[in-house]
């Protein structure tokens, strides 16, 4: 029989396990989104080095939470990569490659097994929402007060990157700042302060986003707003869809060359050429993937080894890959074809348990638009795979999604 004072001691441990989780989820949503925008401090990477003290806090997190632990298909295929991962250490892979591969998946875990009622989900995405007050307001006032460094690449257009250190990392964290609001707007209906807030990040984001001029992220983008208004707002959504067919003609000229990159300085045909449009990511594909299948059987299934994409090609001495720009080429070279297979897998998982999830049948359609979206950004670009902190946001906001799959429809 268990005594009183021994159920008592039971809870209270209960409960500090439970405020230890939690504060540090909360460390992540907050900070994360920050560490993004200030990604080297006085020679230091912050950026990857605030991902992997995170990561450690959450595996201490989860170790006191362990027996708590709840696996789902998800959570073993992910267990799964991960063990195969480290196993690569045999053919190759470098540590901190296998580290930035494998940890991502930490924020899932927590936030799947801490997070029980949509009061604490709210919470956690307000939260974030006070971390993105940095890098939205700073960029912005850096883009419009011309002090953001700008970076002129093949359209030879001039795209600004605010506080981050690439165009691309501030492009791919104003739109996940995309998902986090929609979701906060399917979950909470009142008006407040944090609704007020959320839009008005969300414009200026939306500005950011524009003036990274970075296509891939258009892509997601494009697909994602659509696809939402779509099945959420249908009269936004032709409303819009009617005021960009009528206002494209004025910017033919410029989008032209943004999409087809006609001014491209290394372009030397006057034709529209995929390849240039592409900036050179169709003869990068098939460069790669003509090395990948001359190589042995065994480097095909189990891949060279992570990290090791842009260094010389193993047994051949003057010979090197060429950076993919497409996450799952990156992957298979990496890890061969059980690693992409098993990662493909996770997302199949991850569309499978929300279709069939009892969420709300418009969180529901929203959760499969961003898996989707990231997938087809992944396709054309390292996006959600290979970048270390938006594989972690990624995660952290599916792990979102799952934490409220017992939650009744409507409620």
């Amino acid at each position: 029989m268990i005594s009183p004072t021994t159920d008592k001691l039971d809870q209270g441990k209960h409960a500090v396990s439970i405020n230890m989780s939690m504060i540090v989820l909360m460390l992540f949503a907050f900070f994360r989104p920050i560490t993004v925008s200030f990604p080297v401090i006085a020679g230091v990477s912050i950026l990857d080095l605030f991902g992997i003290l995170m990561s450690y806090l959450i595996l201490i997190a989860l170790f006191i939470k362990f027996k708590e632990i709840e696996l789902d298909v998800t959570s073993s295929l992910m267990i799964f990569f991960s063990i195969y991962c480290i196993l690569s250490f045999a053919w190759g892979s470098y540590y901190r490659d296998v580290i930035r591969m494998i940890f991502p998946f930490l924020p899932f875990f927590l936030t799947k097994n801490i997070i029980k009622n949509r009061e604490s989900a709210v919470f956690t995405i307000k939260v974030l929402f006070l971390g993105y007050i940095v890098p939205v307001i700073g960029s912005t006032v850096m883009i419009l007060s011309g002090t953001s460094e700008i970076q002129i690449t093949g359209s030879m257009v001039e795209r600004q990157a605010g506080l981050s250190s690439g165009v691309h990392t501030l492009a791919h964290l104003m739109l996940f700042y995309s998902y986090c609001f929609v979701l906060y707007l399917l979950w909470v209906k009142e008006k407040s302060f944090f609704r007020v807030l959320g839009y008005t990040l969300l414009f200026l984001s939306i500005l950011c986003l524009i003036k990274t001029y970075t296509r891939t992220v258009f892509l997601g983008g494009i697909f994602f707003w659509f696809s939402q208004l779509f099945f959420w707002k249908r009269r936004i959504f032709f409303i819009l869809l009617t005021a960009l067919l009528f206002a494209s003609p004025l910017f033919y000229d410029d989008i032209k060359n943004i999409v087809f990159q006609e001014r491209a300085f290394s372009k030397h045909t006057e034709e529209v050429d995929l390849n240039t449009a592409t900036s050179g990511r169709i003869w990068i594909w098939k460069y790669n993937m003509e090395i990948f299948s001359r190589m042995p059987i065994t480097r095909q299934i189990l891949g060279v080894g992570l990290g090791k994409e842009l260094q010389n090609v193993p047994g051949e001495r003057y010979k090197a890959w060429v950076g993919s720009h497409n996450d799952y080429l990156s992957l298979m070279i990496m890890t061969g074809v059980i690693g992409l297979v098993l990662y493909i897998l996770i997302y199949l998982s991850v569309i499978y348990n929300i279709a069939r999830s009892s969420l709300d049948r418009k969180v529901v359609i929203f959760g499969l638009i961003v898996i989707m979206s990231v997938m087809l950004m992944n396709f054309v670009s390292n996006s959600y795979i290979v970048r270390f902190q938006m594989a972690q946001l990624l995660w952290f906001l599916i792990g979102l999604l799952y934490s409220q799959f017992s939650m009744k429809k409507g409620s």
